[in-house]
C-alpha cells in the first residue's frame, strides 16, 4: 500500500528529515539510471513558478511476502511543471521510483489511488493543469504497459526522439570526406553573440536559460548568429564506445523542416564533435527529433548511430470514461 503527499516550493517546506531522505533517494536513482539514460531529477532543478511535487510513501504491509519497511519509506517522487505560452495549461511530468522498490507496482498503485481525471476546475490534483505530458526515456517498456492499462484516461503517444551516438577518434578529422564544411563556426563566450544565441534557444521552445558552463559555438556573425550548438563535455555519459560528451541542442534561425541537407546544421555538428574530440572524449551524444529531416540526415551522414528511442506520452483534458459494470 502507498500514501501520497503533495507539496510546492512556494508553500510550507519539507521537514528536514524528509528532505534529506528525498535527496538521498534522488541521488541513488540518478546513479542507478545513468547508463540507461533515464531522467536524473533534483530538488534543486530550475522549474517554472507553480510547479508541484508529489512524494509517494510505501507503507508497512504484513501481507507482503517481500521485505517491507517497518515505517513509511519514500518510494517515489513526481514533479508537475506548468508550461507557458502556447503550452499553457499543460504540465510536464517527471517521475522516478526508488531503485529498490521498482517492479513492485508502485506506479500502478499511484494511478489507481489518485487517477488522471483532468477536467476539474483546479486541474489535475489541484496543480492547475488540464493536460499532462511525460517522456518515457529509452522507451521504457513499463510506460507502454501503463498507457495500455489506463487508456481510458486518454493517454496517447505524441512524439519520438532518438538518442544518437557518434564515436570520434583522437587525431582524426570528424568530417574528412566533405568537400566543404559550410559556414564557419566559432566559440562565443560572452556579449551580444551569446545573448542572441539565447534568443534562438528560447524561440526553439526550450525552457530555462542554458547554463553558462556549456560551451557555445555559433555560425554567422556574433551579433546575430544563424545557428548555434550547445555542448556539455562534462556530461560523462557511459556508452559501449566510451564516455560521451553531449551536443545538448542544435538550433538554427531559419526553419529547416522541409529541407534534408543543411550545410549550417552539418557545420554545427562537425564543430561540436571536434570540440568533444579535442577535450579527450571518444563519443558525442545527441537527442534528435525523429521528424527533423535535416538534423537526422546530417547526423546520419556524419556517422551518428541510433542508440535508443524516447517516447512522449500525453493525457488530454478529459475525465476518465466510466469503467464497465461488473457482471
Amino acid at each position: 500500500m502507498i500514501d501520497v503527499e503533495w507539496y510546492r516550493p512556494d508553500g510550507p517546506g519539507l521537514a528536514p528529515d524528509v528532505e534529506a531522505e528525498l535527496r538521498e533517494m534522488l541521488v541513488e536513482a540518478a546513479e542507478a539510471d545513468v547508463e540507461a539514460g533515464f531522467p536524473r531529477l533534483s530538488v534543486d532543478d530550475p522549474v517554472e513558478p507553480g510547479t508541484s511535487y508529489l512524494l509517494i510513501w510505501l507503507l508497512p504491509d504484513e501481507r507482503s511476502g517481500r521485505t517491507v519497511p517497518l515505517v513509511p519509506s519514500l518510494a517515489g517522487f513526481l514533479r508537475v511543471e506548468p508550461l507557458r505560452d502556447e503550452d499553457a495549461g499543460t504540465g510536464e511530468v517527471s517521475y522516478v521510483v526508488r531503485p529498490a522498490y521498482r517492479s513492485r507496482g508502485i506506479t500502478t498503485l499511484l494511478i489507481e489511488k489518485i487517477g488522471l481525471e483532468l477536467g476539474t476546475p483546479d486541474g489535475w490534483q489541484g496543480t492547475g493543469v488540464s493536460r499532462l505530458r511525460v517522456w518515457a526515456r529509452a522507451n521504457h517498456p513499463a510506460a507502454l504497459r501503463m498507457a495500455l492499462r489506463f487508456r481510458r484516461y486518454g493517454i496517447r503517444t505524441a512524439l519520438r526522439e532518438w538518442q544518437m551516438l557518434a564515436p570520434v577518434r583522437i587525431g582524426r578529422e570528424v568530417d574528412p570526406g566533405a568537400e566543404s564544411r559550410g559556414p564557419d563556426v566559432h566559440e562565443v563566450t560572452a556579449g551580444a553573440g551569446r545573448a542572441a544565441a539565447a534568443e534562438l534557444w528560447t524561440a526553439s521552445g526550450r525552457r530555462h536559460a542554458p547554463p553558462d558552463r556549456w560551451v557555445l559555438l555559433v555560425g554567422g556573425p556574433d551579433e546575430r548568429p544563424d545557428g548555434a550548438v550547445w555542448i556539455d563535455p562534462d556530461s560523462a555519459e557511459p556508452t559501449e564506445y566510451g564516455t560521451a560528451g553531449r551536443l545538448v541542442a542544435v538550433v538554427t534561425r531559419d526553419g529547416r523542416a522541409d529541407r534534408e541537407s543543411d550545410p549550417l546544421v552539418r557545420a554545427l555538428l562537425v564543430a561540436g564533435l571536434e570540440h568533444l574530440r579535442d577535450a579527450g572524449l571518444r563519443v558525442g551524444a545527441a537527442t534528435i527529433d525523429s521528424e527533423d529531416r535535416s538534423l537526422v540526415h546530417e547526423a546520419r551522414t556524419l556517422g551518428f548511430m541510433h542508440d535508443q528511442t524516447d517516447v512522449q506520452y500525453t493525457v488530454e483534458n478529459r475525465t476518465a470514461e466510466p469503467r464497465p459494470a461488473a457482471r
